[in-house]
């Protein structure tokens, strides 16, 4: 089913919003510095993921961060057995910064 269409007083109301706050708090407040009213407030917690992400605003997935950390085990370990396949494609610059990284990696895998 297809996620619903952004509501215009929801993406007005986002369009105005300073997502610049404290980290962990939900209380929003106007591009201009006024606090949201309870009704403001109310629209705010309610908006949708998509209705966000329609207003530019980057949202924390935790699915995608499970998936990411996943995929990240995965090409770690493909990375570690094929180490010469992948500096192919790196430039002489990574090169000294992954050999770096694989050396710590490494090292911790074996305590």
């Amino acid at each position: 089913m297809p996620a619903p269409a952004p509501r215009p007083h929801v993406m007005a109301l986002l369009f105005d919003t300073d997502f610049d706050r404290p980290s962990g708090t939900r209380i929003f407040r106007h591009l201009d510095g006024r606090p949201f009213t309870d009704e403001e407030q109310a629209l705010a917690d309610n908006a949708t993921l998509e209705e966000f992400q329609a207003a530019g605003v980057r949202v924390h997935n935790p699915e995608a961060g499970a998936a990411a950390a996943e995929l990240a085990k995965l090409v770690h370990s493909y990375a570690l057995r094929n180490h010469h396949a992948l500096v192919q494609f790196m430039t002489h610059e990574d090169m000294p910064e992954y050999d770096r990284l694989c050396g710590i990696v490494v090292a911790g895998a074996d305590s």
